[in-house]
């Protein structure tokens, strides 16, 4: 893979894809935007993208049967949904089409960018926020949750559990805070020693995956 990904955008809306090249291409090269199914297959062939990012509500074709034809034909290809339709069912049917991660519309950037860097490193990732919009609790309940169903966490390191689970730096954490980089990676090393984890990266997914974001 190159150094910065390659991704082909499938979406109806021109606003949109607009928007994501511009949150994407700071870590990503968009090579391809593409507003109809029909094209999408002929598009991937011919730009060999690392990552295609598929609506399931496209015209002449919708993202779950592209996400079977590519799976198909390019065995190896990496694809992720993108949509508005917060259903488990359609999750469910996403990634027996192949695709690699089942992300809404409405959820922040940082949590499209954190989904797009689990499908590149061969992993799957399935938004939390199926859970909230099927009536789970909220980010507080979730928090307090975490501390009594898990290792007990401090008020300070759910903050900071939180913070990195938005897409926050360390100095961006610390800015937050009122609080010195230093005093963000002693809790993270903390947070990270409560529950077992040993990278930042593993950390974001832990709050993302227990919706503490």
């Amino acid at each position: 893979m190159t150094a910065r990904p390659r991704l082909v955008l499938a979406d109806d809306h021109s606003l949109l894809c607009e928007g994501l090249r511009g949150l994407l291409e700071p870590d990503n090269e968009v090579v391809g935007i593409v507003h109809d199914g029909r094209a999408v297959l002929e598009t991937v062939e011919r730009l060999d993208p690392d990552l295609v990012m598929l609506d399931i509500s496209l015209p002449g074709k919708d993202g779950l049967t592209l996400a079977r034809e590519l799976r198909a034909a390019r065995p190896e290809q990496r694809v992720m949904i993108l949509t508005m339709h917060a259903d488990r069912l359609y999750a469910d049917e996403a990634l027996r089409a192949g695709a690699r991660a089942f992300v809404l519309k409405l959820a922040s950037g940082a949590e499209l960018r954190f989904a797009v860097s689990e499908v590149l490193a061969g992993r799957t990732y399935i938004t939390p926020l199926l859970a909230s919009a099927a009536g789970a609790s909220s980010a507080n309940e979730a928090g307090a949750s975490l501390a009594t169903d898990g290792p007990p966490l401090t008020a300070r390191q759910l903050e900071v559990l939180h913070l990195v689970g938005r897409g926050l730096t360390t100095l961006e954490v610390a800015q937050e805070m009122g609080v010195s980089e230093k005093a963000v990676e002693f809790h993270k090393t903390r947070i990270k020693k409560a529950l077992g984890l040993s990278s930042n990266a593993a950390l974001m997914r832990y709050a993302v995956s227990h919706n503490i974001v």
